[in-house]
């Protein structure tokens, strides 16, 4: 199957599938709202690093202990880019990941979560 370019809606009911409390999704929607502005700020894609900022956390809530094991699995499953995958990963770099954050967008969900 090919890739699928994800849209916020998407993002966002992919995460409300995982995710049903209010703190994990105001979390969610502030992480997306730095990381759009960092974006912003640095002339990059706006979308793709607020989807980011928005989807970081999806398994948080249904499997703590397979934080972003479990998100990657699913972003596979439902045929999210590389790119997108690789920076979602990279925000848990050092605690449950070892992909480092090497691209401007994976340090910046890095420092920004």
């Amino acid at each position: 199957m090919s890739e699928i370019t994800p849209t916020r809606e998407s993002a966002l009911e992919l995460f409300k599938q995982y995710n049903m409390t209010d703190s994990l999704l105001k979390h969610a929607l502030s992480v997306e709202a730095v990381m759009r502005y960092m974006a912003a700020k640095s002339g990059e894609d706006e979308e793709k690093w607020g989807i980011i900022g928005l989807i970081h956390d999806l398994d948080w809530e249904l499997y703590p202990d397979q934080h972003c094991k479990m998100t990657e699995k699913i972003l596979r499953e439902n045929n999210w880019p590389e790119e997108y995958i690789r920076a979602v990963l990279s925000h848990g770099w050092g605690l449950v990941t070892d992909v480092e954050p090497v691209t401007l967008i994976e340090k910046t969900i890095y420092a920004v979560d």
